[in-house]
């Protein structure tokens, strides 16, 4: 599918708060709500949305706007009806205002408009499916665990919902596969589940207890979103420093400078492309900059006065990795990663793991580049006379498709 021109984007764009906006009007003259309540509960939504809680590898941003939009058919509801007029003009009104904030603060509009459709496609799914099983399907609920059916069951079809947006919806440059997109966003199910109930509690809630329920549903979001934000600073320190470890063969003279990184983002940009799933493309990350860290050795006399191969980098590189345990199967893959990924006779090597063959290409490419000088194209021709056995034909077809998406191959040869 041919790529979205920024100027037919940018009118995309600028058509959803206008969308919105009649949706929400056209949705409050239909409500049972009264119209303060709909206010502060749009309100509440666009400032919640500015709340960010996680921020997955794959760019998906999760806000405390999960958590009011789960409460809010939940609140306007009276016995087993639900107002899902009213529920649908405080989604409308809160993201135009949300679409206006993020728009003004300088977002892309290729970032901002798919977010914003997938988010209110998954509001509207959530709210009508709750609706709908709290009135057409479960009518006999007795107030035990059988009132929860309808609200996982909208949960479910906003969770599904999102997914086939997000996978879908990609108007700017396509590096990320679909496959990709999908995966990322159902691994954040954990956090998004839990802002979701923790809307849902303060809806029960508020049916019993009017707005004392605020400070009894905010006291265990308080502690999740802490618990989020300490998961998060400590994955982003892990990063950086085994970032920092990977430097030290390159400051010392022992590699070429900014290889580990030029090669790892190479690397994690091939795994998306190819669509491997987030936990992989970590395990990825780590080992394309720790690939290596091997060359440590080479200031050793003995080391230099013997000689050594790739597959010695290799080994030293994994010998180091697995020095810590939750790095294991990284080290593995790294010590893998100069093998061919096919013997003569056979289809592949099911031993040689996609990540080491990824890791093999990427590094390849980089050292032919920015070590022997070769223009972009011919390393990539180099890589591609290879694919008999050394390197996987699949991964060197990704990388390509890389840089033509990205206009590397189409760019002048500097001389």
């Amino acid at each position: 599918m041919a790529e979205w021109s920024p100027r037919a984007t940018a009118a995309l764009s600028w058509s959803f708060p206008v969308l919105a906006l009649a949706m929400g009007g056209l949705s409050a003259t239909q409500a049972a709500s009264t119209p303060l309540y709909m206010l502060v509960a749009s309100l509440g939504l666009i400032l919640a949305s500015m709340v960010g809680v996680a921020t997955s590898d794959s760019g998906n941003r999760l806000t405390t706007g999960i958590a009011v939009a789960s409460a809010i058919p939940v609140v306007f509801s009276g016995g087993y009806g639900v107002d899902t007029a009213g529920a649908l003009a405080c989604y409308g009104f809160g993201m135009a205002g949300l679409w206006a904030i993020r728009h003004f603060s300088g977002e892309r509009h290729e970032e901002l408009l798919p977010t914003m459709l997938r988010r209110l496609g998954g509001y509207i799914a959530y709210v009508m499916v709750y609706s709908a099983m709290r009135v057409g399907v479960l009518t006999d609920l007795s107030g035990g665990w059988e009132d929860l059916i309808p609200f996982f069951g909208a949960v479910a079809a906003w969770l599904g919902v999102e997914v086939v947006l997000r996978a879908l919806l990609i108007l700017g440059p396509r590096e990320l596969s679909r496959a990709y997109l999908a995966r990322a966003l159902i691994q954040d199910l954990n956090v998004f589940v839990g802002l979701a109930l923790t809307g849902a509690l303060f809806g029960e809630l508020f049916l019993a207890l009017g707005w004392w329920a605020l400070p009894i549903a905010l006291l265990p979001y308080s502690f999740a979103h802490a618990a989020f934000k300490r998961f998060q600073e400590t994955k982003v320190t892990y990063k950086q420093t085994i970032r920092a470890l990977a430097r030290i063969p390159e400051v010392s003279g022992l590699g070429v400078d900014g290889h580990a990184d030029r090669t790892t983002a190479l690397a994690t940009s091939i795994a998306k492309e190819l669509g491997l799933g987030p936990h992989q493309v970590e395990a990825l990350e780590f080992a394309g900059l720790m690939h290596d860290i091997g060359r440590v050795s080479l200031n050793e006399p003995q080391i230099l006065k013997m000689g050594y191969t790739d597959d010695d980098i290799a080994r030293w590189s994994a010998e180091i990795i697995a020095e810590s345990p939750y790095l294991d199967k990284v080290a593995l893959d790294v010590r893998r990663q100069y093998e061919p990924y096919r013997k003569p006779g056979q289809q592949d090597d099911p031993e040689i793991s996609i990540i080491s063959r990824i890791i093999k290409v990427a590094a390849a490419y980089d050292w032919r580049v920015h070590l022997e000088g070769d223009t972009p194209l011919s390393a990539l021709e180099t890589l591609h006379a290879g694919a008999a056995y050394e390197y996987d034909p699949e991964v060197v077809a990704s990388l390509r498709r890389l840089l033509q998406t990205r206009g590397i191959l189409s760019r002048p040869v500097r001389v």
